[in-house]
């Protein structure tokens, strides 16, 4: 049986997950998708639209056949930690053959390539990297400055033109390949990765054009107009799921309210508490700290900390996990170990021969009862990853 892995957020399903599916299998001849998705958060540092349970039956309903949990301790996080811990959920599960990820490039060779410079980053390419950090750039445009300086001393390290590879690292799609890529490598994996050119708009864009609209514009839509008005860009499955959930559970999510909750938690904490938090460091905690106290809703409080080093979405993910306590020292355990767990969110009732083979060949703890694990093992209060579970 050939099973094919795909990394998601279905935040929400949409046509262009429709085409991810349908593509993938074609190109693996496939009949099998595992999918690993976010749960209630998503890796931009928001509040997904709609719940991981309805999420994950739109998945179910439209070609997925089992979803499993990426833990809130990974999916909050960088590119790269988001898709390492992504990657080894799929590795650690036994059963998966392929990973096919849909990307802006749509060729793998220049994303492989760029995934090989990045995984045996050397000195110069660090002390470049480092050099433009400070000068108070993002972090992904100082990596793509230092890895132009990289190729222009090391031109053999490619075979593409370094400005068609500079304008490849810049797309976000294109990110997450290279981080999934990366992290094969770092597993030394014998997953194989296909990509697949993302169709429709733009990841960022806030337009709807077409049938494929990005998810971002999808959700603002939803936001300001009502689920009515994106019925056209959306599976009818998934219409359903989501009308069921808005109008019986009133969703989606207030985040007005969710705004209050964090601007409290941050509230609480003095400058030396915050520093403890994972990436605040620059001066970052005095500058959440101060206006902290003089900001009236989250977002303001956003838009007065953020810069071009310290970008929107790093910042909305720094103050998740201040929300949810999760600490440097916490990532710090994390990232000496994979994944401890594969939490089933979900199975298609046809394919539950999958959870046989996957309990088989798993070299982590399968979960389908999170409340009945906790109560059998010895739960250890200070493991973030066991936290996770109940999140």
């Amino acid at each position: 049986m050939n099973i094919l892995g795909i990394i998601t957020e279905y935040n929400p399903f949409h046509y262009g997950h429709v085409y991810h599916i349908e593509k993938s299998k074609e190109i693996n001849n496939s009949d099998t998708v595992i999918c690993i998705m976010n749960g209630n958060f998503v890796q931009r540092g928001e509040a997904a639209l709609i719940d991981k349970w309805t999420r994950t039956k739109m998945a179910l309903a439209s070609g997925v056949d089992m979803v499993i949990e990426l833990p809130l301790v990974y999916g909050i996080r960088s590119a790269e930690f988001f898709s390492y811990g992504a990657v080894s959920l799929l590795e650690r599960s036994g059963i998966v053959d392929n990973l096919v990820f849909g990307s802006e490039s749509g060729d793998i060779i220049p994303l492989e390539e760029t995934a090989n410079i990045l995984a045996n980053e050397n000195s110069y390419f660090k002390t470049r990297l480092q050099k433009h950090f400070i000068k108070g750039l993002s972090f992904p445009k100082a990596r793509q400055y230092a890895i132009k300086e990289y190729l222009s001393v090391n031109p053999n390290q490619t075979t593409c033109e370094i400005s068609s590879l500079l304008d490849v690292i810049a797309e976000p799609n294109n990110i997450l390949g290279i981080e999934y890529l990366k992290a094969l490598k770092k597993l030394k994996s014998n997953i194989k990765p296909f990509t697949i050119k993302r169709r429709g708009s733009s990841y960022h864009s806030k337009n709807i054009n077409n049938q494929i609209a990005s998810a971002t514009a999808i959700r603002e839509k939803i936001y300001l107009e009502g689920l009515d008005s994106v019925r056209k860009n959306i599976p009818e499955k998934t219409y359903y799921f989501l009308k069921k959930e808005i109008y019986q559970n009133k969703t989606p999510i207030d985040l007005t309210l969710l705004g209050m909750m964090m601007l409290f938690s941050i509230r609480k904490h003095n400058t030396v508490e915050l520093k403890g938090f994972s990436e605040l460091d620059n001066g970052l905690e005095n500058r959440i700290y101060n206006e902290a106290h003089n900001s009236a809703n989250i977002d303001d409080l956003i838009n007065k900390i953020k810069t071009k080093a310290f970008t929107r979405t790093r910042i909305q993910r720094n103050l998740l996990h201040i929300f949810f306590g999760i600490k440097e020292k916490d990532f710090n355990i994390i990232d000496e170990k994979e994944p401890g767990y594969i939490r089933i969110l979900g199975i298609k009732k046809e394919r539950e021969d999958l959870l046989s083979k996957i309990n088989r060949r798993s070299s982590s703890e399968v979960i389908i009862n999170p409340a009945k694990y906790l109560k059998e093992i010895n739960l250890e209060s200070n493991n973030p990853l066991i936290k996770s579970l109940s999140f």
